[in-house]
């Protein structure tokens, strides 16, 4: 996984703690920050994975991490990923149909999908693939041919001419590019699609909107014990101090779990 590149952190680093980064939260001022992931067990709220990083991380590349450090904790196999729009990378969704486990998280693309550049653009929904030829057909009726293969990101990128483009009455709703309007088709769309479906399912909305709940309830309980303040410097005293944060939680579950039964 690779931190996010941010001007800030380009030009300062910190004498006293290097492995924090220079992040900005809305609207308020930039400070030095970590970042804490955490996986909580839905029926009684146990804290299951957590990892700190630096606060540029992105917390998307540490999917397959965190669910491995869960199955290892509990010695169950998951079933299903729960996660927020962060975590809806192609890369995740593909992963996890490889390891057999439903990943219920909304898709950053189309969560990004209508703001920006792309505002009161074309989706891609409109755009029909033809498996036989390996083209898509536009809006327009036009064909966008296959031109290159993005080794990276493990994707075929689409294009019609760029002088159909320039003449077609269809331009100002379906790109801003001079070069005319680019798809991208991964290599295992195919198994993609089956994954953006589940993710999209009726039962995938119920448990994302579930672990919005459970996940600000967990990490608003260990304000309690400071996690929002660091006692030490550097990534693995920050870690350090997490786990204990996480072990007084799960410590107080435990008891009011054993309390319940008596």
């Amino acid at each position: 996984a690779v931190d996010k590149e941010t001007p800030a952190n380009s030009r300062y680093c910190s004498g006293t703690d290097p492995d924090a980064s220079v992040i900005r939260h809305g609207s308020g001022r930039s400070r030095l920050r970590y970042k804490t992931h955490r996986a909580v067990d839905p029926s009684c709220e146990v804290i299951t994975a957590t990892k700190i990083t630096p606060g540029s991380h992105d917390e998307g590349d540490l999917l397959a991490e965190m669910v491995e450090c869960h199955e290892r904790t509990t010695r169950v196999r998951v079933a299903t990923a729960v996660a927020d729009s962060k975590y809806g990378k192609i890369d995740n969704f593909v992963r996890c149909h490889e390891l057999g486990i439903r990943l219920h998280a909304p898709s950053i693309e189309k969560t990004h999908r209508g703001s920006g550049r792309q505002k009161g653009i074309f989706p891609k929904e409109l755009f029909a693939y033809d498996p036989t030829t390996d083209t898509f057909t536009c809006p327009a009726g036009q064909l966008l041919r296959r031109r290159m293969h993005n080794t990276r990101r493990k994707t075929y990128e689409y294009q019609a001419s760029a002088e159909i483009c320039a003449s077609c009455h269809l331009r100002d709703r379906c790109t801003r590019s001079k070069t005319g309007r680019t798809l991208k088709r991964h290599a295992r769309q195919d198994e993609l699609d089956i994954m953006l479906q589940v993710a999209a399912s009726r039962q995938a909305k119920r448990d994302i909107k579930t672990r919005q709940h459970l996940a600000e309830r967990s990490f608003a309980w260990s304000t309690r014990y400071g996690y929002k303040r660091t006692r030490w410097r550097r990534l693995w005293c920050v870690q350090i101090q997490d786990f204990l944060v996480a072990a007084v939680q799960n410590i107080t579950i435990l008891i009011n779990h054993s309390t319940d039964r008596l």
